[in-house]
């Protein structure tokens, strides 16, 4: 994980770049509280809702579970001595084998929330969005205008 480091940077970079521009596109949408159950799900296989959701249990429950075996605290290096460390603060000295243990759960964490962000927004842009109907009113306006 630790060789990772610039890499995991780019793979949280770029859950903004993608959802950035679905917040622009839809903000308007998006104030609406079931916009991503119902408005969000116009226009998807019915599959697509089911599995959002399911991955953002995944996540939730890796997130739950490395809070809970890590003591809300980050595995690291220091000294020369595997800690847990809590924003400078050493909580425990542990083992070299712990250590990987909580690198390895830290490394899911992050590809268990990659792969929940970046699902939603690969359905957002891979399935055909619905056209909203104030465009199609204006599109239809300047038709019998023009």
């Amino acid at each position: 994980m630790d060789g990772l480091s610039r890499w995991a940077f780019v793979l949280h970079i770029g859950v903004f770049v993608l959802w950035l521009p679905i917040c622009v596109l839809d903000y308007a949408s998006m104030k609406d509280r079931s916009f991503f159950w119902k408005g969000f799900s116009q226009g998807k296989p019915k599959w697509v809702i089911p599995s959002i959701k399911l991955l953002g249990l995944f996540f939730a429950l890796h997130f739950l579970l490395f809070l809970i075996e890590t003591h809300a605290a980050s595995p690291q290096i220091n000294n020369g001595q595997y800690v847990l460390n809590n924003h400078g603060q050493i909580l425990k000295v542990i083992t070299q084998r712990e250590y990987l243990h909580l690198k390895g759960a830290e490394l899911r964490l992050f590809a268990t929330g990659w792969m929940s962000f970046y699902f939603v927004s690969l359905a957002y842009w891979w399935f055909p969005r619905p056209a909203r109907a104030s465009s199609n009113n204006e599109r239809s306006q300047r038709l019998s205008l023009g």
